[in-house]
């Protein structure tokens, strides 16, 4: 047979390349796509095979082949290669639609066989150039590179290369369940706790003149009086979005949304006890995708606080500049909800703080440069105080590493979020109290505009961080009240 010539073979006597099905899925992405166009067109691209009748180029041709029952398939033939075959493999499969694991796999074999390190001088060696350029395919990013190689060490490191738990990471990576930034995220938070355990204590609590943060639940708050509090500030953990590993009954993991939002209620329901008879509740609340669609999250906690007796007063839409990207089948969610309940309709609510602000772009207010000014059903922070929020969270980091331990908390909401509530339903000396207090923001809003804080929180290494953050709010005599229990 000459080199290079096209002959008709049958497909059955072909033989897939077993290196190439280990590097790449068996049914690739457009598999079905590849099948129909064949159906239609025939094999416009002849496969590449061996002189044993292996195939070197067009393992998913020749399923499709099969798949359809086609008597006859182009083929060229070619001698066998002397290279490394997964690098041969690679070569060949340059239009097949790749899952992000076979991306890395790709470059672990192109770095591999052309090892480019850092000093290295390809201007003088033209080989090396070439094979840089190899290792830093097209329309892969450096980045992208980074996270996958990050992703996969630290995945090693947490759950063992070849476990089950492993294997399921990068399934869901694979089937774009998650972004890439945000498993590198749960990554890097898994291995930061797993770090914690040697310096965190199992309960630890603030317990000042000023602020008490207890270490326990908030469904039964005993340390509480009857209509001791102003005004609550919290933000629930969302539903499935986070294990925080305070065991199987932890709010957010239920079994099901329902059970999830009777979790809630049940959490609400010591709330209207502490609550004074003119005091407000606050709650912000997002919607989470659950079984490949939404699940009307924050609408369905509405309606059972509603049936629980509570008063739906208002609703404020936040809209976020760092949401989540998204590549399903939906827009991308930029906002959420902070919800409204008071015990009766004469509740505390004094907008008189607004004429202090400038706010001549509406972000949080409507009219503020009118006689009469009022909130607006929107906070807009998009060019200044979600990114300042980040910054903030980054420097509480940085304080908490100093003190020997890591801040693995990344949900806290900006800091005005709780503010605009404190400051218009509550008066200086009040008592605020977040009952998922998390690194204690409300905490923060509430000690810097002269009110008391209380908070519950499970994890404890959240409220050592608290402290980190509250502690230049609070007087050198109640800083020395601040007690460990171990």
């Amino acid at each position: 047979m000459k080199e290079k010539e096209v002959i008709w073979v049958s497909p059955r006597i072909l033989k897939e390349n077993i290196v190439t099905k280990g590097l790449y899925s068996i049914d690739p992405e457009n598999l079905q796509t590849i099948i129909e166009n064949i159906r239609i067109m025939g094999i416009l691209e002849p496969l590449l095979v061996d002189t044993d009748n292996v195939v070197i180029s067009g393992n998913i041709r020749l399923r499709a082949a099969l798949e359809l029952n086609l008597d006859l398939v182009p083929v060229i033939y070619q001698e066998k290669s002397t290279k490394n075959p997964k690098l041969v493999a690679v070569s060949h499969a340059q239009q097949r639609t790749k899952t992000s694991s076979e991306i890395l796999r790709e470059y672990e074999i192109l770095e591999a066989e052309y090892p480019v390190g850092q000093g290295c001088r390809t201007d003088l060696n033209p080989e090396k150039k070439k094979s840089q350029i190899a290792v830093r395919r097209p329309n892969v990013s450096r980045s992208k590179i980074y996270k996958l190689k990050t992703i996969k060490k630290l995945g090693n490191e947490l759950f063992g290369a070849g476990s089950e738990e492993n294997v399921k990471m990068w399934k869901s990576i694979d089937e774009n369940e998650i972004s890439l930034h945000r498993k590198l995220k749960k990554l890097k938070e898994l291995k930061e706790e797993a770090e914690n355990r040697e310096s965190i204590p199992e309960t630890y609590q603030v317990i000042t003149e000023q602020a008490k943060i207890y270490n326990k639940s908030c469904e039964s708050m005993t340390e509480l009086e009857d209509k001791s509090i102003a005004c609550i500030v919290t933000s629930p953990p969302y539903s499935q979005m986070k294990d925080y590993g305070t065991g199987a009954d932890q709010r957010g993991l239920e079994k099901d949304v329902d059970s999830y939002l009777n979790g809630l209620v049940r959490d609400m329901s010591d709330c209207k006890r502490v609550l004074k008879d003119d005091g407000s509740l606050w709650v912000n609340l997002g919607e989470a995708v659950l079984d490949g669609h939404y699940n009307a999250i924050p609408h369905r906690f509405v309606m059972a606080m509603v049936a629980d007796k509570w008063i739906f007063n208002d609703e404020i839409i936040w809209i976020k500049d760092n949401a989540f990207f998204t590549q399903a089948k939906r827009s991308v969610r930029a906002h959420e909800y902070l919800f409204h309940f008071v015990k009766s309709k004469k509740f505390n609510y004094d907008i008189s703080w607004l004429k202090n602000v400038t706010d001549s772009d509406n972000r949080i207010s409507y009219g503020t440069n009118a006689t009469v000014a009022n909130l607006i059903s929107t906070m807009d922070f998009r060019s200044n105080i979600i990114r300042t929020n980040g910054n903030n969270m980054e420097s509480l980091r940085k304080s908490c590493k100093e003190e020997g331990f890591n801040l693995t908390h990344s949900a806290a909401f900006p800091l005005t979020i709780p503010l605009i509530p404190i400051l218009t339903t509550s008066k200086v000396g009040d008592t605020i109290l977040d009952i998922y207090s998390g690194t204690a923001t409300s905490g923060q809003a509430a000690l810097m505009t002269g009110r008391k804080y209380v908070g519950y929180e499970i994890k404890s290494d959240y409220i050592m961080g608290s402290e980190v953050r509250i502690k230049n709010y609070l007087t050198e005599e109640n800083d020395e009240d601040m007690s460990m229990v171990a």
